[in-house]
């Protein structure tokens, strides 16, 4: 990706007063330290599923986690908050990538993020869970396997193919509701005032009992608050830090805690992970902090471009690395034995998020997005020649 200054504007634009078939926006401003932060919260992932998950993973490795990694594991076992900063750059990247863009442009741009990579991976899955199954676990359907091609899985009732997909479901819904704001123009007052809404009904839908069910979809408790803590730190960014910035902060992180403590309790009661619940709200507030210092142009001073480089992997590397990464360790670790597995597996799944980001996503999103613009084109020239 390119690489372009850290600029910050003080005054709102509109979406709206950008032509449909202009010429690209240009780039939104590269922040290296949300490319390192992206980096950790996808390595944590990684660590988490493949040494930190004891119900899970030992299906995999044939023994307790705890038991091989009996240092690592206490860690580890935290890794799966990474998903929470994820969610939290989330809501700060949209907002910096969709403010001077059209709906169209919005959405073309998160296909050409999301889709080429994915279809890839999800193909890649399948394979994986025809030719080296763990013998324990039933894989999705021929069905199901087409329906996680739409990544529609989640409302239509099918296995994912990849457990950390439902994550990919928890952003679609925020980009389909965040394309409702676009679609009036985005400024201070619209976002803001979305952003209150918006957290409202994800408090809302938990005492509700499902009697909205569209709630329960577009306001996720505990995701929601995380989005608009994202989206608030770019307003602090984009604006400048004021009381109503910080009261929307501030709700945001009072209702993530209460939901995040909650959920961390009933994977405890349900579940078995044994994570305390107030190291894990430790965690998420210290990514909310390190998040804000973005938003305060505290680290701005970051500025290798080697951030860029790797943080292009991410998601190429969160898609491909839990059912090949397990499949591998079944695979490896009779043979080379705990830590040459760890170590090999994952040199290999970051060779292979580089060969996907190298060989299929940045040729498939080349070929798209000219493809795209030249039907775009075309069309318009059709509509000139029909009023004429």
């Amino acid at each position: 990706m390119p690489q372009t200054e850290v600029l910050a504007s003080n005054q709102p634009t509109s979406a709206a007063t950008t032509p449909e078939l202009s010429a690209r926006p240009a780039p939104a401003p590269r922040l290296h330290a949300l490319d390192a932060l992206r980096i950790v919260a996808a390595m944590a992932v990684l660590a988490f599923h493949f040494t930190g998950v004891d119900a899970a993973t030992k299906a995999n490795w044939g023994v307790n986690p705890k038991e091989l990694f009996p240092w690592l594991f206490p860690v580890t076992s935290y890794g799966s908050y990474g998903v929470q900063l994820f969610f939290l750059i989330s809501g700060f990247v949209i907002c910096l990538s969709a403010w001077d863009r059209t709906p169209g442009q919005f959405a073309r741009a998160r296909f050409l993020r999301l889709f080429p990579a994915y279809w890839f991976s999800a193909v890649a899955a399948f394979v994986v869970w025809r030719v080296l199954p763990d013998g324990s676990r039933t894989g999705p359907s021929i069905s199901e396997s087409l329906t996680n091609l739409t990544m529609l899985q989640v409302p239509l009732s099918a296995q994912h193919l990849v457990g950390a997909y439902w994550t990919l479901w928890a952003e679609l819904t925020f980009y389909l509701i965040f394309l409702l704001v676009i679609w009036k123009g985005l400024d201070y007052h619209r976002v803001s005032v979305f952003c209150w809404l918006w957290l409202l009904s994800s408090v809302l839908i938990q005492q509700d009992n499902n009697q909205v069910p569209l709630l329960g979809i577009f306001a996720q408790p505990l995701n929601t608050a995380l989005f608009v803590g994202g989206i608030a730190m770019y307003l602090i960014y984009r604006f400048g830090p004021d009381l109503k910035l910080w009261g929307l902060l501030a709700a945001s992180w009072l209702v993530m805690q209460s939901d995040l403590v909650q959920h961390a309790d009933t994977l405890r009661q349900d579940k078995g992970m044994d994570r305390q619940p107030y190291i894990a709200l430790t965690l998420v507030t210290v990514f909310y902090l390190l998040v804000l210092a973005v938003a305060l142009h505290k680290l701005d001073r970051i500025r290798w471009t080697g951030f860029a480089t790797l943080g292009a992997l991410v998601y190429p590397l969160y898609l491909l690395h839990e059912e090949l990464g397990w499949a591998l360790i079944r695979n490896l670790y009779g043979p080379l034995g705990a830590w040459p597995t760890l170590l090999v597996t994952t040199a290999a799944i970051l060779m292979a998020a580089w060969l996907l980001h190298r060989l299929v996503e940045r040729p498939s999103q080349r070929w798209l997005r000219a493809r795209l613009e030249r039907e775009a084109r075309e069309a318009s020239g059709r509509a000139e020649r029909t009023t004429v």
